[in-house]
């Protein structure tokens, strides 16, 4: 075989395996026209359409840059374009598209709300009783409360008091999907503090928090609730809920559900994770408390003990009872604050009734101040 054959044997190999890659991502009638022009090389335009197959594969070849025209004194030719100049060309053209497929998925789940948020409101006109459905069957309220998770699409709320037909379990525990979280779900929950001070019920608060969750506790949560995208809640007719719910898509209570829950989270404590608990940012005011130090403070407010403070927080028990003798001092230096009593290290019992409403006052302000603040400059 002589040497010029031996290079067309190359050729011919590369355009086929060239075919192939481009397989899938064009047509197959351009992969294989552009596969033949790079076998072959640059032709005249009437060499082309044989190649292109035919006049309009031809100018598609050309419109999508796989091949261009060269312009001589006296005539024209086709020349293909170099392979990866082609494929960034056809990678662009891809994330074009994708581009607009995004655009139209995300109208039509506009108007999807729309649709089930006027069908739903028909339905219930027309037939009050659609709008409250109750149901008994355990398997069926399991089934539910998975389906309502998964059907997210702007908000998750929920409301989880220490009441259980069984003893909570981690395996039992299903925080909202990463898959719920990853399509920007807003997931909040409030737990009663009961968690918090258990440890398989702070393995559920921080599996959430990992998944994505925003997470308060409060203290004397009255029931529990699940609600999504101001359309449907859930709520007990029994305390844990097991084995009686209240499917609820009346959009008059729904959104009052929806306000109630907005109260509780206001009034509730922020839980951070142990891994961002270390450090104390600084304070947000000359002699005020720092973030970390307003959760604290919350976290006293509902009368935690230092040591469940210190194991939920991930901070030693020394690092947090320098922090409380740091806060009881900024306490006590506030204009018109009733007497502190509880001394550093202290297991929080000794509180007053005053201290504590002046507590949880002072971390509420701390977070309004927060949320009000204008963003850095």
């Amino acid at each position: 075989m002589t040497e010029k054959a031996r290079i067309e044997e190359h050729d011919e190999s590369a355009a086929s395996e060239m075919g192939n890659l481009l397989s899938g991502l064009l047509p197959e009638r351009l992969a294989t026209g552009y596969a033949a022009f790079l076998s072959h090389g640059e032709c005249s335009e009437s060499e082309a359409v044989e190649r292109a197959g035919s006049p309009v594969s031809l100018d598609e070849l050309i419109s999508r840059g796989l091949v261009h025209r060269v312009v001589y004194s006296s005539s024209t030719a086709i020349r293909p374009t170099d392979p990866t100049l082609a494929f960034r060309d056809i990678l662009h053209d891809l994330q074009r598209q994708l581009i607009e497929s995004s655009d139209q998925l995300a109208a039509a789940y506009v108007r999807l709300n729309d649709i089930q948020r006027i069908f739903s409101q028909r339905a219930v006109e027309r037939a009050p009783e659609e709008g409250i459905r109750i149901v008994t069957d355990p398997e069926e309220i399991h089934s539910l409360s998975l389906s309502l998770v998964n059907s997210a699409r702007s908000d998750f709320l929920g409301l989880h008091t220490w009441r259980f037909d069984m003893p909570l379990r981690k395996e039992s525990s299903v925080p909202p999907p990463r898959r719920v979280t990853s399509r920007n779900v807003r997931c909040r929950s409030v737990y009663s503090t009961e968690y918090f001070g258990n440890e398989v019920g702070h393995h559920v608060i921080q599996s959430s928090i990992a998944d994505g969750e925003e997470v308060r506790i409060m203290r004397n949560l009255p029931m529990k609730m699940k609600l999504v995208d101001e359309e449907v809640a859930m709520l007990p007719l029994t305390p844990s809920g097991a084995h009686g719910i209240a499917l609820v898509r009346a959009p008059v209570i729904v959104k009052a559900l929806r306000q109630y829950f907005e109260l509780l989270w206001a009034r509730a404590t922020p839980v951070a994770s142990p891994a961002g608990a270390g450090a104390a940012p600084a304070p947000s005011a000359p002699g005020g408390p720092s973030e970390l130090q307003l959760q604290l403070v919350g976290m006293m407010a509902l009368g935690l003990k230092d040591e469940t403070i210190a194991n939920r927080t991930g901070m030693s028990l020394r690092t947090v009872r320098r922090h409380i003798s740091t806060i009881m001092e900024m306490w006590r230096r506030r204009p018109g604050s009733p007497p502190a009593s509880r001394p550093p290290g202290a297991a929080g019992s000794a509180e007053s009734r005053a201290v504590r409403t002046g507590f949880r006052g002072w971390s509420r302000a701390g977070r309004r101040r927060r949320s009000c603040a204008p963003p850095p400059r």
